[in-house]
């Protein structure tokens, strides 16, 4: 139900802040118990430019685009710029982590069927250096499939417009939460007995370093909040034409199709390339995705004989590249969005700049190292030989691949992970594997912030298997 703050102290059994994804689902698992569970969105029902200014942040080094404009503050949280696209973790992917990916496969088959997908996300081998791999599309929103349920809902309390400004507690056991409401415009305090940060891969690391400002003994000290930040870099590497045809004919055949990516037209095939492990490790390159799209174009006219061509001849005289008014096109386009290391400069510190309540606001520093340069120029190689070898068609790549002076910037910034990364040290990690924060008895932490790393996938399908995981640990641990 959509909560009533006039009471100055509320009392609950689980307080989530943050109606994201990770807010949404750990809610709906408690609807219909007995349990009373407080959910917190600063933002509103939808977006808006009013609850944006929360947001506001400033960056420093390679990242593509403003704080605000990188997440949304609303019910669904930045699901509301979200793609859709689905896929799990590779097992090579948790060999930093304290847990494995049998430990979040068990929740597969409840994830897809949130997603309303298939839970098939196949790899099927093509040599010693290259897989051909299976996402599935989501068409949830879960701004528009998840309220009703929770507006309905007799236990759920939604507070919409109430930013939390402050957490209240002592020896490690976190009391209450203070927070403001927009409507009402007064202060009130939500006690609890589990708090839940979901606010985000940068908000989560953010709250966390301001309640480390103030000294209280919340959690351990000293941990390394906001640090080990990373995010999955995005850009075209190249042109090529190929084989349609035999492409279709060769490649994944068995696989769900995933037609119209970039907006490529409906009669477009994408082919989802990724490097196996052999090759990550004698390359020591990071993991990665590389999707070859083809475009809906036949070659039976002159014009498109020629622009495949200069493809392949990019020096063709400029006289004839003059003749084409429209941006050069060939038969597919490939497509990258691959794995950041995570490094301890990369990060998310606090600024002199304060919010309305006074807090300090957010800065992420970050840049791009040299791995994820040569990651991308070897999968773009190894793609290559296996267009030459199959006799399939011929790639032509940017000139950045190659040539390491050469500045680029990534397309993305949409998908935060690191910060309150998960680990069982507390010198490198924020969280323990059952995402309680260390040294406290009573906050958790969930989101892809916790992710010690991300692989080439898209977060979202991670970020609630871990959400289930962390339902069944209280069910298991907490009688509540």
């Amino acid at each position: 139900m959509l909560a009533n703050e006039n009471s100055k102290n509320l009392d609950y059994d689980i307080v989530i802040i943050g109606a994201g994804p990770a807010g949404i689902t750990l809610s709906l698992q408690f609807n219909k118990t007995d349990l009373k569970v407080a959910l917190v969105e600063s933002g509103e029902r939808y977006y808006s430019e009013n609850s944006q200014q929360y947001y506001k942040g400033s960056v420093e080094g390679d990242f593509p685009r403003d704080l605000d404009e990188a997440r949304l503050s609303m019910f669904g949280g930045t699901t509301g710029h979200w793609g859709g696209s689905c896929r799990n973790l590779d097992k090579h992917d948790f060999l930093k982590w304290p847990i494995e990916k049998k430990d979040l496969d068990e929740y597969s088959s409840e994830t897809a069927k949130i997603f309303k997908i298939k839970n098939s996300f196949r790899n099927e081998n093509l040599n010693e250096d290259l897989d051909i791999i299976e996402y599935q599309q989501s068409k949830s929103n879960f701004s528009d499939d998840y309220f009703p349920q929770i507006k309905d809902s007799r236990n759920i309390h939604l507070f919409l417009r109430t930013t939390m400004t402050e957490i209240n507690g002592e020896n490690f056991y976190t009391k209450n939460v203070k927070c403001y409401s927009k409507d009402d415009k007064n202060f009130f305090k939500l006690n609890g007995k589990i708090f839940v940060l979901a606010t985000g891969g940068i908000e989560n690391s953010r709250i966390l370093l301001l309640e480390k400002s103030k000294n209280k003994d919340l959690f351990s000290k000293n941990l390394p909040i906001g640090n080990y930040w990373f995010e999955h870099p995005f850009k075209v590497l190249g042109q090529a034409i190929v084989d349609h045809e035999r492409l279709k004919k060769n490649l994944n055949s068995s696989f769900d199709p995933w037609v119209n990516m970039f907006d490529a037209g409906d009669n477009s095939q994408t082919y989802s390339f990724a490097p196996t492990n052999k090759l990550i490790n004698k390359e020591k390159i990071s993991n990665s995705c590389c999707w070859l799209v083809t475009h809906e174009r036949s070659n039976t006219n002159l014009k498109n004989v020629a622009k495949n061509l200069l493809c392949l001849s990019p020096k063709i005289s400029k006289k004839l590249l003059s003749k084409f008014e429209k941006k050069l096109l060939c038969g597919a386009t490939i497509y990258s969005s691959w794995e950041q290391e995570p490094e301890i400069s990369n990060k998310i510190v606090l600024t002199g700049e304060k919010d309305e309540f006074g807090n300090n606001r957010a800065m992420l520093i970050y840049k791009k190292s040299d791995l994820v340069r040569k990651t991308a120029r070897v999968m773009f190689e190894k793609i290559g030989e296996f267009l030459i070898e199959k006799n399939f068609g011929r790639l032509i790549g940017e000139e950045f691949l190659f040539e390491d002076n050469i500045k680029y910037v990534s397309e993305s910034g949409w998908h935060h992970m690191g910060g309150t990364r998960m680990g069982n040290d507390e010198k490198n990690s924020v969280v323990d594997q059952n995402l309680k924060i260390h040294g406290s008895k009573n906050i958790y932490v969930i989101g892809s912030s916790v992710f010690p790393t991300g692989g080439h996938a898209n977060p979202t399908f991670t970020i609630i298997q871990l959400t289930l995981r962390l339902k069944k640990h209280f069910s298991k641990n907490f009688i509540i």
